[in-house]
Formats: structure tokens, sequence, C-alpha cells
């Protein structure tokens, strides 16, 4: 046998060993991440009553390097369906966090202050869940999108008679309200003045066309508002707090 294959096993040996604790380090990683993604989720689900685990993503590289130096970078809160304290249906909350500081208690499992430097929040509201809220009794309101407006339709008694009635709004955020601000209005296809039409839905028991977004966080500040084809998206930032854990 060679002496140069006789060297060359030691450097096989080396690299075959250095490779399986690449291995190794790779699934303590993401075991680490896991146990700690399904712990906060958990959390999150029974502190917002949601009815399933939110989604939480870590994407600041490796876990454990994260863990040791406790701040966690570009951490991401998926919640497909949650509901306000209003009855209002809310689809696709996304939490982003660019920087969030977690100590080695909670880490652990165990009581701690989390410090989240801010970040994003984004979230859907479907024109149906919306609808839903807006219709009172007999009146039945629909709500479509009408490019960057909202038209919203109702069947309505005019002299005994049921005729279609349609509104175009721009939606506008107030606070933590969504209020669709009237431009338009048509009464069986024709043009009508605004208050005649809004006569007309006041006897039908129609309350006006503001939604509230009740329980938002006190962290979270809306701020923006878009017009979907299926519903409407909310955007805001979460302003640096710190959040007691345990």
């Amino acid at each position: 046998m060679s002496s140069a294959r006789r060297s060359g096993r030691p450097l096989v040996r080396v690299l075959v060993t250095l490779v399986a604790l690449a291995v190794i380090a790779v699934a303590a990683d993401l075991a680490a991440r896991t146990y700690a993604t399904d712990r906060v989720a958990s959390q999150l689900r029974s502190e917002y009553r949601l009815p399933q685990d939110p989604e939480v993503t870590l994407a600041g590289g490796s876990f454990l390097w994260q863990a040791v130096r406790g701040r966690f970078e570009d951490v991401t809160v998926t919640v497909p369906r949650m509901t306000t304290e209003d009855d209002l249906v809310v689809r696709d909350v996304r939490v982003r966090l660019p920087e969030v500081d977690v100590p080695s208690s909670v880490l652990t499992g165990g009581a701690g202050t989390v410090d989240v430097a801010g970040g994003t929040v984004r979230a859907e509201v479907a024109y149906a869940d919306l609808a839903q809220k807006a219709s009172v009794g007999a009146l039945d309101v629909t709500l479509t999108r009408d490019g960057d407006a909202v038209r919203a339709g109702a069947t309505v008694r005019v002299f005994g008679l049921g005729v279609d009635l349609a509104v175009t709004g721009k939606p506008v955020l107030e606070g933590s309200d969504v209020r669709l601000e009237p431009v338009s209005a048509q009464l069986a296809g024709a043009s009508v003045p605004l208050g005649r039409a809004e006569q007309l839905l006041e006897a039908a028991g129609f309350g006006g066309f503001t939604f509230p977004l009740e329980g938002v966080p006190p962290q979270v500040r809306l701020e923006g508002l878009q017009v979907a084809d299926d519903g409407l998206v909310v955007t805001g930032t979460v302003t640096p707090s710190a959040v007691r854990v345990g």
C-alpha cells in the first residue's frame, strides 16, 4: 500500500467526523427552533383565544446562536383567522418583528420580560364578514369592490315594493374603526341623492357604515387601508414595547 494512500485515510476520517458534527449541530438547531416556536405559538393561542396555533417563524439565521445572544431577528407571526371582541372575523394576520430580545429565563420555560423593538402588522377583513356585521333585521347587505371604493347593496322598501339600493363609499380608517364614506348612490339603477339613500337605509334600521375593530392590542397602531378584490387590507405598526411572559 502506498504511503500517499495511507496518509489520506486520516484526512478522510476527519472530514467524515466534521460532516457528522455539522449534521448533529443542524439537527440540534432545528429541534431547539421547533421547540421554541411551538411554545410561543401555544401561548399566543391561549392568550388571544385563537381557534388554532399561529405560525411562528424565525429567519435570522442559527437559532442557537440567537438564543445565546438573547436576541432574535426577523420574527414573523401569522394567524390564519381570529375574531375580534365585536365578533368581526379578521383573516391572515401577519406581524413581523425585526428584532426581539428574550432573556434566558423565558427560553428555559420560566418568566421574564421580552423586549420588542417594533415592527409591522397586516390583516385582511373579507367583504362577506363586514357585510354580516352591517346586516340588520330583514336588511341583507352585500359588499363588493368598485375600483378603489366599496359598493354596498341592499333591497329596501319603497311604497311597499322591494327596490335595489346601492351606495358606493371610500373606506377610511378612523383610529381602530373602518368607515365607508359614501360618495354616490343608486336606486333601481338610477342615481339618487345620498340624503335620500340614507333615509331609506335608516328606515330599514341600518345603523351606518362604521365597523369597529375591537380588541386591537395597545402596542398596535393601525395606519393604512387598502381595497382588495376579496376584502379590505389593514396595515399598521407595532410600537416598541416590553411584554411580560409567564
